[in-house]
């Protein structure tokens, strides 16, 4: 580093009197030393070309530096994705309900309305639509727990309505076997559970079963969450429970899709 140090020092001198000399002998104050103006403007010549080219070279190595950069960052991220997408894959078949074999695997590309920080997701869009046989009414799941139900399918995409979305309700039970009515929406709610039914704080909640005729629907024994806390007055003939359910829908990547009973 030091030879490298002195060794520009001294060329940036010698530059720098070459310069000087020209100039002086372009004022003619220098006419006795006229022999040395030739030499010197080929260093000076060489110089600049030099200079010209350590610029453009120093130029070149930031951009393979940054381009090498930008390559690994993209390596990362795609090794972080496959990593994700392989962990998802991983526990999905290995979770013992739903059978693997019905199961379609999708990624999450979109969440319209979602703002972190601010709001959950009451909605993804999923890269698959009808050219995977996709139809409204799916279920769609990560590992054993319910994310939500398609409303709407495209040629490539589908839409599914997350618990969180109010429009969403469907049959289920308690762990004790107590019956009523999910409601999706920002307090997720099991309803119209018989008063003289014995639910608990800490049950959890899992889907009745609601598959139609044609094998679509959400199937039985899903997890849909765990009784937070219970609403019940004895001049009442219903009794509510408010839910949590234990997937975080705003790091949903990859779920999967309950495809339609043959």
């Amino acid at each position: 580093m030091k030879r490298k140090e002195s060794f520009l020092s001294a060329f940036l001198i010698t530059v720098f009197l070459c310069i000087l000399l020209l100039t002086l002998s372009v004022s003619g104050r220098l006419k006795f030393l006229s022999f040395l103006e030739k030499p010197a403007a080929a260093i000076q010549s060489i110089s600049y070309n030099l200079f010209q080219k350590v610029q453009f070279l120093e130029d070149l190595e930031i951009k393979n530096l940054r381009d090498d950069n930008l390559s690994l960052l993209n390596k990362i991220v795609d090794s972080e994705k496959l990593k994700r997408e392989n962990q998802a894959l991983s526990d999905q078949f290995h979770t013992s309900y739903p059978p693997s074999y019905k199961l379609l695997k999708a990624d999450v590309i979109g969440a319209p309305g979602f703002v972190p920080g601010a709001s959950m997701p009451l909605s993804l869009i999923l890269n698959k639509g009808l050219k995977d046989n996709l139809k409204v009414g799916l279920a769609v799941v990560i590992k054993n727990n319910l994310v939500g139900t398609i409303v709407s399918v495209s040629e490539n995409l589908a839409k599914v309505s997350t618990l969180n979305n109010s429009s969403l309700s469907f049959t289920a039970k308690a762990e004790n076997g107590a019956e009523g009515i999910v409601r999706g929406g920002p307090s997720l709610t099991l309803e119209n559970v018989l008063l003289s039914e014995n639910i608990k704080a800490s049950e959890i909640v899992f889907t009745k079963g609601d598959i139609d005729f044609n094998g679509i629907g959400i199937p039985a024994d899903l997890i849909v969450g765990k009784i937070e806390s219970l609403e019940k007055n004895a001049s009442d003939l219903f009794q509510k429970a408010k839910l949590e359910s234990f997937v975080d829908f705003t790091k949903l990547s990859t779920v999967f899709i309950y495809l339609e009973i043959k």
